[in-house]
């Protein structure tokens, strides 16, 4: 069950209970682990609908972390991987 949505930059943003299975292919993800209680993992669900652990190991102890850190990655992914300020012009 979908709990909340954002977008950034274009891309949607979906908070869930712990499980990307529903995202729809290109969506990102933020997902309970424990129901929060243990953190929150981010996930990007591909073209084919395989979902990739965007964190690995590392898991935010808040939804608001994730939500921060998973907008910073799409701005490197939409900017070239390209620190903001750095553009030519």
């Amino acid at each position: 069950m979908l709990k909340r949505n954002f977008a950034h930059r274009g891309k949607d943003i979906f908070v869930t209970a712990g499980s990307a299975r529903d995202l729809a292919p290109g969506s990102f993800g933020i997902c309970a682990i424990g129901g929060g209680a243990e953190g929150w993992s981010v996930v990007h669900v591909g073209p084919d609908g395989d979902a990739a652990d965007l964190g690995g190991e590392y898991y935010f102890a808040t939804s608001e972390e994730a939500l921060a850190f998973l907008k910073e990655l799409i701005d490197l992914m939409v900017d070239g991987g390209e620190p903001e300020g750095l553009h030519e012009d």
